[in-house]
């Protein structure tokens, strides 16, 4: 290691507690720690990256930050030209050092910190995955995970621990989805596989009473600005199926929890609830949303033409018959979704945003 690195200064990490929380799991564990000096960038996405001054890692950040907001492009720019010479890292800009205790052997590469902390171990071909601020999701997803069906593709697990609670992966080589319209055959591909999981325990319930739930619920939350109340309007004018079906659903599915090796991988189990079927077919463009606008497509998607009429042709033929009943095209269904997160202020709390923006261009469209 080079002396430019050994004699940087490190600074506080902007996440209280994650190089602890590192250190603590492995003291658990058991393993023999050392001090070792990390680099950390932060971008303009939700994730932070903690990384060895080293090529490989940081030929892996590369890979991962490409296509992101400017901090992410300007960060893969400066990771780029400084692969060849890792001992320039502590002088380039966005990007600061920090010592950290590791395994003495085998310490880890990359830490993706989320609302979760990921390490990655490239030359044994680990992931441990380690809670934050809620070992309870983490606990959640291990217990979903030794339940789904053998049909659904996931990253095999070498070992877990409830109690800690972690989760040691095998390391796949590929890469994450990075645009579920462009690439919407893997997205449909993990729906398919989803299919498994709904067909566990699904029930039905009746659209008219759904909506009407619907209305009040948005009455209640004051969300019934005018924007809302003219989507309100512009659903009695679409199409809705008879009924809906609710059921097991992963619940957090978008571009980043997809995986593309020689099969389409689903990650992150810890939001795995109840909830209507059809969320995680939108749920994936929701989020997009924050990427690229997206009305356009959801205005394909009611109109039933182009791209987004594809998409919900596609998802009427194959999946329609478990998630509402017929392999009919509905133009109501995205409106639907969009108002149900809008009147939901818990666990989709964080959507109402996109939604808000979404909703706004589809009625500005009519």
């Amino acid at each position: 290691m080079g002396s430019a690195i050994e004699t940087a200064n490190p600074q506080s990490f902007d996440r209280p507690g994650v190089f602890d929380r590192i250190a603590e799991f492995y003291e658990y564990q058991g393993i023999p720690s050392a001090t070792e000096v990390y680099m950390v960038l932060d971008t303009d996405g939700y994730n932070t990256y903690a990384f060895r001054p080293e090529s490989r890692a940081i030929e892996w950040l590369v890979d991962r930050l490409g296509g992101g907001g400017w901090k992410s492009r300007l960060g893969t720019t400066i990771l780029e030209t400084t692969a060849a010479v890792p001992g320039l890292l502590p002088f380039v800009p966005l990007i600061r050092s920090e010592y950290a205790t590791v395994a003495a052997e085998n310490p880890f590469d990359v830490a993706v910190v989320g609302d979760r902390i990921t390490l990655l171990q490239l030359d044994n071909r680990h992931v441990s995955t380690i809670a934050i601020d809620d070992p309870d999701k983490l606990r959640n997803e291990i217990e979903h995970r030794q339940r789904l069906p053998d049909s659904i593709n996931t990253p095999p697990i070498i070992e877990h621990d409830s109690e800690y609670p972690y989760i040691i992966e095998r390391y796949l080589n590929g890469r994450e989805l990075i645009d579920p319209v462009e690439e919407w055959k893997a997205l449909f591909d993990a729906l398919n596989q989803l299919t498994a999981l709904y067909e566990n325990d699904r029930h039905r319930v009746a659209t008219t009473d759904v909506v009407r739930e619907l209305e009040g619920a948005l009455a209640t939350e004051d969300e019934t600005n005018g924007t809302t109340r003219a989507g309100l309007q512009l659903l009695d004018d679409l199409d809705l199926p008879s009924s809906l079906y609710r059921g097991p659903i992963h619940g957090d599915l978008h571009a980043r929890n997809l995986f593309i090796n020689d099969a389409v991988y689903i990650l992150d189990w810890e939001d795995v609830r109840m909830d209507y079927l059809l969320d995680d077919l939108f749920r994936p463009f929701v989020i997009h949303q924050y990427d690229i606008p997206l009305h356009q497509l959801f205005v394909q998607m009611i109109h039933g033409r182009g791209e987004g009429g594809r998409i919900m042709a596609d998802y009427a033929r194959e999946i329609g018959p478990i998630a509402y009943g017929d392999s009919e095209t509905y133009s109501g269904l995205p409106l639907f979704y969009l108002l149900s997160l809008l009147a939901d202020g818990g666990e989709n709390g964080s959507l109402r945003p996109p939604c808000r923006e979404l909703l706004s261009g589809i009625v500005s469209s009519y």
